[in-house]
């Protein structure tokens, strides 16, 4: 089996440096290999389909490989919306820059899109995750998304668009629990889609209005229909 090699004595460190690259390389490709499986899993058998056995033969890979890659199925999930949230930031970047505020609105008008193209799969993953206690709502993949929300709203205050005393990091983080608050209900049946995403709407702007200045707070009402 091939192995990364670390420059010591007797190697060539740049050869060694070659090697390693290579190896990255590899384990990046199984990656992608093994996310493409699960995907493709779920679609056609369902969340209940998906076992470590199943994903390693589907993806070509030993149940040993999966393990020292996720630790477990949940790790496996996790991966999984964590890949769409790369591709999503990837898609992000190939557009325009967004004012601030917008670029809230904007990142979360993706992420939906993304999760109603694909409610078959995106569905069963997030009950899963909502019904692990370890989850703690999405982990890194949360941090992410709140940390992009947080320097949306750090470039709104530096343009006098909030109340210079608001607290970006704090909002930020009420901002995606209510939002996954709502993600979770639709994904355990509590709620239907254009409910969830109505009430998506609404708490977002109705928490940006709370500490966007005129004429910004009236025209975050309006988007949702609170003022004429």
């Amino acid at each position: 089996m091939w192995v990364p090699v670390t420059p010591s004595v007797g190697v060539d460190p740049m050869l060694a440096n070659i090697m390693s690259r290579g190896w990255d390389s590899r384990q990046q490709r199984t990656r992608a290999e093994v996310l493409a499986a699960v995907g493709a899993i779920i679609a056609a058998d369902g969340l209940d389909g998906l076992t470590m056995r199943k994903l390693a033969d589907r993806a070509g890979v030993a149940v040993a490989t999966l393990y020292n890659q996720f630790d477990d199925r949940n790790g496996v999930l996790v991966a999984f919306v964590s890949q769409g949230l790369d591709e999503l930031e990837l898609e992000l970047d190939e557009q325009p820059a967004a004012e601030p505020i917008d670029g809230t609105r904007v990142l979360f008008e993706a992420l939906d899109s993304t999760i109603g193209s694909r409610v078959d799969i995106w569905r069963p993953v997030l009950a899963t995750l909502k019904s692990n206690p370890t989850s703690q709502r999405m982990g890194a993949v949360g941090e992410r998304i709140i940390a992009s929300i947080e320097n949306d709203l750090a470039k709104a205050q530096a343009s006098a668009m909030l109340y210079l005393d608001c607290d970006t990091d704090r909002l930020a983080r009420h901002i995606f629990v209510q939002w996954m608050r709502g993600l979770e209900r639709w994904a355990q049946g509590t709620i239907d889609w254009d409910l969830y995403r109505y009430n998506s709407q609404l708490g977002l702007e109705l928490a940006l209005a709370a500490v966007l200045v005129e004429p910004h707070r009236t025209d975050s009402l309006r988007r949702v229909g609170i003022v004429g």
